[in-house]
C-alpha cells in the first residue's frame, strides 16, 4: 500500500484575504449559469466544501432525562415545493407563511433570520418574495404580503452564511440551524426563522424558540 503523506492545514483556504483586489477583479467574472448577462458568478455563489452533520431530536422530558440542555425548542416547520422552472429556489418563502402561521408568529416577532445562501442572490430573492403581495396572491392566494413588516437586513445571516462559511450538501441545514440556535443564546433573543432552499424547488423552514429560564 502507498505510504500517505500527511499535509498540516493551518487556515481556512475559503476565505479569500486579497480585499485590495477584489473591486476590481469581481466585476469582471463570467456568469456561471444564464449568459452572458446572469448576475450569479463564482463571487456571489457558495464554495462546495466538506462537511457532515448530525442532529439530535427530542421530546422536553427525554431531552432532560438525559441531561441536555432544554432552552431551545422547535416552535414550527414546513416543507414546500414549487415549479422548479423558472423558480427553482423560491419555495422557502411559501414555508415561510405556513411556519409563521403555525407557530402563531408574524415576521415583526422573528429576531434572527438564517437563510441558506446557495447565492447571495437566493437570499435576496426569498426576502423580496415574502415582501411581494403578488407573489402570495398567486402562490397562496393571500391578499397580503407573507411578511407584514419590511426585512431588517440586519438579522438576516449575522455571522454570514454559506458563501462565507461553505456549503457542504447535505450538512448545511444542520449548520444553519445550529448557528441560529448558538446566536439566540449569545444575545438572549428569542425566535430565529431557518430557511433553506434545495434543488428540485423544496424549501425547508423551521423557526426556533429560545428559553433561557429552562433547564
Amino acid at each position: 500500500m502507498k505510504k500517505r503523506t500527511k499535509v498540516p492545514y493551518t487556515t481556512d483556504n475559503l476565505i479569500r484575504d486579497d480585499w485590495d483586489k477584489m473591486p476590481a477583479k469581481l466585476p469582471t467574472l463570467k456568469p456561471a449559469f444564464r449568459k452572458p448577462n446572469g448576475t450569479i458568478t463564482a463571487a456571489t455563489s457558495s464554495a462546495l466544501t466538506d462537511g457532515a452533520s448530525a442532529v439530535l431530536i427530542m421530546s422536553e422530558d427525554k431531552a432532560k432525562e438525559l441531561g441536555y440542555p432544554t432552552d431551545i425548542t422547535i416552535k414550527s416547520w414546513d416543507f414546500s415545493g414549487i415549479d422548479p422552472f423558472p423558480e427553482l429556489l423560491l419555495a422557502p418563502p411559501i414555508g415561510w407563511h405556513r411556519a409563521l402561521k403555525k407557530a402563531g408568529l408574524t415576521a415583526k416577532d422573528i429576531d434572527l433570520f438564517e437563510i441558506h445562501e446557495a447565492f447571495a442572490g437566493q437570499v435576496l430573492a426569498t426576502i423580496k418574495c415574502v415582501e411581494s403581495a403578488d407573489f402570495a396572491k398567486k402562490h397562496l392566494n393571500i391578499d397580503h404580503a407573507i411578511s407584514n413588516t419590511i426585512i431588517d437586513m440586519e438579522k438576516v445571516n449575522v455571522n454570514g452564511s454559506s458563501i462565507a462559511i461553505g456549503h457542504p450538501f447535505a450538512a448545511t441545514a444542520g449548520r444553519v440551524v445550529t448557528s441560529a440556535m448558538n446566536e439566540l443564546r449569545r444575545t438572549g433573543k428569542k425566535h430565529a426563522l431557518c430557511s433553506i432552499c434545495a434543488a428540485g424547488g423544496i424549501g425547508g423552514v423551521c423557526i426556533i424558540e429560545h428559553t433561557p429560564k429552562m433547564k
